[in-house]
């Protein structure tokens, strides 16, 4: 009994063996399967290192890199902004003024822009008023018909606002603040003998879309902020001795901010000249409130660009100046512009006196 009690469990080792060897069978695969994937993944990294390597050097089927060189943008032409004058009467006259603007842009030739950084910004107006505001006859007859010609947009090119000068030392120049040259141009012009205005941003239906610049005066503005940004614009130009409105066909509709901005304009000593933007302007109204020296713009001269035209509003110019005994005309520092005032105001001596903007402002009655 004790012989058989002892034989028994001596047996159950056995399986035990079994179970070892069968396990480290299927660990030694593995392992081996590990290794041979792992020495694929190095094959296919060595293949992608040196294929990418040979396509930097080769570029098979393309261009060598050498070819391509990116140059700095450059501006050569100026891009107009464009402010309609006129609110259209229904859907189709709107349609008829966009498509008859997008075709003068396309064709007409604009002055190259002398800063690399960003292009000049011009006012172009497609559908101007051109409705003739009546004025009393003039009250002396000691003096012949009076112009004064006011070249807006003034701060971008030196080389042009010398060559407008060298026409007529008469001629007036309105600067935009914060412009790139528009502090030495003043200088500049100045030293000339030249008669320099502020041209002030202002707000335009069309903002946001359509952006007076830097300075610019908006409808939203609280007073306070108003106030502080036009007088950072005034001593932003130097020699300024009146304003002009730049674009505004939104803010000049605004009384209380053109009443506000005529504060500082009467404390400064300075006049103001409305370049009718807008059919609803409130500048004449706030002068007459405030006694500030005001007149308005009659003719613009260069709402499109050729000579030919710029010549003929010139003549419409000295036309009205003969009936009301004086007349504002604006145009922009284009090429068109200086070609066609070369030749044209030579043409007018002995029929009309070429004044200063100034000389033409007076209090509203």
């Amino acid at each position: 009994m004790a012989g058989k009690n002892t034989a028994g469990p001596k047996k159950k080792p056995a399986p035990r063996k079994q179970s070892r060897a069968s396990k480290k069978k299927p660990s030694l695969v593995v392992t081996e399967l590990k290794k041979v994937l792992v020495g694929l993944a190095i094959l296919v990294s060595v293949c992608l290192t040196a294929a990418m390597i040979a396509d930097l050097f080769f570029h098979p089927g393309r261009p060598e890199k050498k070819q391509v060189v990116e140059k700095p943008v450059v501006p050569s032409k100026i891009k107009p902004i464009e402010e309609d004058m006129v609110e259209p009467r229904d859907k189709s006259q709107a349609e008829g003024l966009k498509e008859k603007s997008e075709k003068r842009i396309a064709a007409k030739s604009v002055p190259e822009a002398s800063i690399k950084d960003k292009p000049i910004k011009y006012e172009v107006f497609e559908g101007v008023d051109e409705t003739v505001v009546e004025k009393p006859p003039p009250k002396a007859k000691d003096r012949g018909p009076r112009i004064a010609i006011i070249i807006d947009d003034i701060g971008y090119d030196k080389k042009m606002a010398r060559e407008f000068i060298e026409l007529n030392s008469n001629l007036t120049f309105s600067v935009l603040p914060l412009s790139p040259f528009g502090r030495e141009i003043s200088e500049d012009l100045h030293s000339k003998g030249a008669e320099i205005m502020l041209h002030l941003p202002m707000e335009p239906v069309d903002h946001p879309s359509v952006d007076p610049g830097p300075g610019a005066i908006l409808s939203t503005m609280p007073p306070d902020d108003l106030l502080d940004q036009v007088k950072r614009n005034i001593s932003d130009v130097p020699y300024i001795v009146g304003v002009n409105n730049h674009m505004g066909s939104e803010l000049t509709t605004h009384s209380d901010q053109m009443n506000q901005i005529f504060t500082i304009l009467k404390k400064e000593n300075l006049f103001f000249i409305d370049s009718r933007t807008s059919l609803k302007s409130q500048a004449e109204a706030s002068a007459r409130l405030l006694k500030l020296k005001f007149a308005h713009r009659d003719v613009f001269l260069d709402n499109h660009q050729e000579t030919e035209y710029i010549a003929g509003q010139l003549r419409e110019l000295v036309s009205l100046a003969k009936k009301h005994g004086s007349a504002v005309g604006i145009g922009h520092p284009y090429k068109a512009t200086l070609l066609a005032l070369s030749k044209e105001l030579p043409k007018l001596k002995n029929k009309v006196e070429i004044v200063r903007a100034s000389e033409l402002t007076a209090i509203p009655e």
